[in-house]
């Protein structure tokens, strides 16, 4: 019984705060910066992309249409070029916007150092302060209580300026 009293006195003592990160990333010009040079690489892509899909669909329409007046080996070339074509821009498409592609390695390229700069404020602020834990609310995993005075995101925001 007295273990089990130590350990939640010794529990009771730590101090934990919270923050926002979505908040305290809004709050830096350097990650607005990199989230609209992503946006107008995604778009760009996207319009590329886009316009091999237009391609595409008037090879096939234009395919559809005379398939009737072409011969079985002119018909099956048609469809093979389509389907190659098809092929390509799917992986051009992932090649962009897949797991490991242009966009993602983009995106990981700019916000690296900023979520480095992030970490190592918020671990300098934790040992400053005597801060056991710090959660991130925006990711709303297991929170369901929240003190909105132990909201540190504009303490954060604050140093990362």
């Amino acid at each position: 019984m007295s273990a089990l009293f130590i350990g939640a006195f010794s529990l009771s003592a730590q101090k934990v705060g919270y923050i926002n990160m979505e908040t305290v990333l809004k709050a830096l010009p350097e990650y607005n910066q990199a989230q609209e040079q992503i946006k107008e690489m995604g778009d760009r892509y996207k319009q590329e992309i886009d316009s091999e899909l237009a391609e595409l669909e008037k090879m096939y329409n234009s395919y559809q249409s005379q398939k009737s007046y072409l011969s079985e080996s002119m018909r099956q070339a048609r469809e093979n070029e389509i389907i190659l074509k098809e092929r390509n821009m799917k992986e051009r498409q992932n090649s962009y916007f897949g797991q490991d592609g242009l966009l993602a390695k983009e995106s990981k390229k700019l916000m690296d150092p900023i979520n480095l700069r992030i970490q190592t404020e918020l671990e300098n602020f934790a040992r400053e302060n005597g801060y056991s834990l710090i959660i991130d609310i925006a990711s709303n995993s297991g929170v369901v209580y929240k003190n909105d005075n132990d909201d540190l995101s504009a303490k954060i925001i604050e140093r990362l300026k």
